[in-house]
């Protein structure tokens, strides 16, 4: 072959081969490649519109615990009627500018209700005596109206703080599901949640210390599943979700079957990991990256890919430990674990707990927070 004839050649494959990249890089932009699908029922209900018809999208969950110990601060222990309509307004708005989307509620926190309950007492942490109004209807009246989903929170099996009922007792099983129902068929929530009290520690005195580990996850998860069934019977849309300890062995401990629950289906809409600590956590006279191993397990524990938000431990910025140095050596907690929780894979963050956004200790914390969700 002449060097006029290798060079036209090579001219002709040149060629040719420019005109198979355009076309390629035309294919992927015109007709990009479908997004990563959810390989389970219990991940596709995330993108799921929420059951009260707001615009809140549950794909980037921004949440807050309001729990029972935050009533007072935000303006709805034992109020009249005007007052608590005015407060949780307020409250709300506050919450909603500070980029909260998500509301996860302390319905029923102490085997108590902040609601008219057929099966239990009202709630002493937020009244002293007997309201005349519906204190739920105007909660979850003022989330929506701000935009934000509301989530009635349960202690599943709390009988007075310390003491449980027994989980293996179908009557404790018939209980919360009793519970559950009211709340879905008298009110217009958005789901169910629950957080990590089931068994108690095991310890040489604490309750029910003589059941195993593996009976404790077979009735924690039938009661899960039981739950789940409940509340999609009533409306796909809801959701369930549980708060398992941030402490994987513990958790495990208390019966939460997490390897069940993040690799099968009819158990979960989603998962809320209380991954309480810092990066700078002294273990064995050593600093560890406490908060970053933990995440990486959690991720690499959920094998169906339910979406996973991950609890953070506002309440300790600001404070000293001597264990935990992060909280008062930096803070930039919070940003740096929102960060990497959304690099992870994960889908939102979760506070704990709602009056720790607004306290002095924790205002470095949180004017850094409010810079980075601007």
């Amino acid at each position: 072959m002449s060097q006029k004839e290798f060079q036209k050649k090579s001219f002709t494959i040149l060629g040719l081969a420019l005109i198979l990249i355009i076309c390629m890089i035309w294919d992927t932009t015109a007709f990009p490649s479908p997004q990563k699908k959810h390989t389970s029922a219990n991940a596709q209900t995330a993108s799921a519109a929420p059951a009260s018809g707001t615009s809140v999208s549950a794909k980037q969950i921004q949440a807050v615990w309001i729990s029972y110990g935050d009533y007072k601060s935000a303006g709805l222990y034992n109020k009249s009627r005007a007052d608590f309509e005015t407060n949780a307004n307020k409250y709300f708005r506050k919450l909603h500018k500070d980029g909260i989307n998500t509301i996860y509620f302390h319905a029923v926190p102490c085997n108590d209700a902040i609601y008219p309950s057929k099966y239990l007492k009202w709630s002493k942490y937020m009244f002293a005596s007997s309201p005349n109004y519906d204190p739920m209807k105007i909660l979850i009246k003022a989330a929506h109206s701000n935009h934000m989903t509301f989530h009635a929170w349960l202690n599943p099996y709390r009988k007075k703080m310390g003491i449980s009922y027994n989980p293996g007792k179908a009557s404790s099983l018939n209980r919360i599901n009793r519970i559950v129902k009211e709340i879905i068929n008298n009110y217009n929530v958005d789901g169910i949640h629950f957080d990590d009290y089931f068994y108690p520690a095991q310890g040489k005195k604490a309750q029910f210390n003589k059941v195993s580990v593996s009976k404790r996850k077979r009735v924690i998860n039938k009661m899960v599943r039981t739950i789940y069934r409940t509340v999609k019977s009533k409306n796909k849309k809801l959701r369930f979700g549980i708060s398992p300890a941030g402490n994987i062995e513990y958790a495990e401990s208390l019966g939460c079957d997490l390897k069940t629950w993040l690799s099968k289906d009819g158990y979960l809409d989603y998962i809320i990991p209380q991954i309480y600590w810092s990066d700078q956590y002294r273990l064995n006279h050593k600093i560890t990256t406490l908060y970053t191993n933990r995440l990486n397990k959690w991720v690499a524990l959920n094998k169906n890919d339910t979406p996973m938000y991950i609890g953070l431990g506002l309440y300790r910025a600001g404070a000293y430990n001597s264990a935990d140095l992060g909280w008062s050596r930096k803070n930039n907690n919070t940003v740096s674990q929102i960060k990497k929780a959304k690099k992870a894979g994960c889908e939102g963050f979760v506070f704990f707990s709602s009056s720790y956004m607004y306290r002095r200790r924790s205002a470095k914390e949180m004017k850094n927070y409010r810079k980075y969700i601007k």
